[in-house]
């Protein structure tokens, strides 16, 4: 543990300079209070519907946050080798991936409550109420979401020699998990469904093609925002009756924290087997 915090410790001070990561975050700061303020001055100002609102730009860019500030965790020191000179350390590999992630991480989630912050100071003066049991279950479901794609991109980082690699995978893994997921003109799903029903010929039931949307991390966020928002009143579809359990909102956070640690796993695994140098 004490070389985990000490890895933790030491990238932090590094990476928080990172001008791509702060330049991304402002980004959805400056979004963030955009879309509070417009809902502030509607005549019935409502923080659930603001939140509602938010949860398309969290989905699309909240990911290429995580992904700004994680790429190159690993693959960049090893591309320039000063991994070696750490491992020389009394450090082990395990330490250097779960620091890694612990720090940017934190990092990340720092920065985002920096955005919480705002919201919280326009909701205090344009709203009538903050709604805490909304916004508090909607700030803790965001930063699960935050470990869904840090923890990937940790992963593809310790799995790859260089920065092409890891920022050539990790952008992949945005594209194929969060943008065929948010746009539906072309869908992972569409996709998905071709494959089997119109070339294989399988009959598969819809049950199967909405577990495959949450399957994604950004299928899991979104599915999981019916912990907060009431269907009824915030989204176009037909409330939720009678499902299977896998596609139940609580069962999307199983797999938002599954993909924070399971793809962790893999990359140390990989990690571990490297040769380094």
């Amino acid at each position: 543990m004490s070389q985990t915090l000490t890895v933790a410790r030491n990238d932090f001070r590094d990476v928080r300079r990172s001008k791509l990561l702060w330049g991304v975050m402002g980004i959805y700061v400056a979004f963030t209070a955009l879309i509070l303020y417009a809902e502030g001055t509607a005549s019935e100002p409502d923080l659930a519907t603001a939140l509602f609102n938010q949860v398309f730009l969290t989905t699309l860019l909240l990911p290429l946050i995580a992904i700004a500030g994680s790429y190159l965790a690993i693959a960049g020191e090893r591309e320039s080798n000063t991994v070696a000179f750490l491992l020389s350390q009394p450090t082990s590999r395990a330490a250097v991936v779960t620091g890694k992630f612990l720090s940017r991480s934190l990092l990340i989630v720092g920065s985002l409550l920096v955005a919480f912050v705002v919201g919280g100071l326009i909701g205090v003066v344009m709203y009538p109420s903050l709604e805490l049991g909304v916004s508090g279950t909607f700030i803790v479901l965001t930063v699960v979401f935050v470990g869904a794609y840090v923890g990937p991109s940790v992963a593809i980082s310790a799995a790859t020699d260089t920065r092409s690699r890891a920022i050539a995978g990790a952008v992949g893994f945005y594209v194929l998990t969060d943008v065929l997921i948010v746009f539906e003109n072309f869908s992972l799903v569409d996709a998905v469904r071709f494959l089997l029903a119109e070339t294989l010929g399988l009959e598969l039931g819809q049950h199967f093609y909405e577990f495959v949307h949450n399957l994604t991390p950004a299928g899991s966020y979104l599915n999981a925002t019916y912990l907060i928002f009431d269907p009824a009143n915030h989204l176009p579809i037909e409330p939720l009756g009678v499902i299977p359990f896998y596609l139940k909102p609580w069962f999307s956070v199983v797999i938002l924290l599954a993909w924070t640690v399971v793809p962790l796993a893999i990359g140390y695994w990989r990690f571990r087997g490297a040769e380094l140098g």
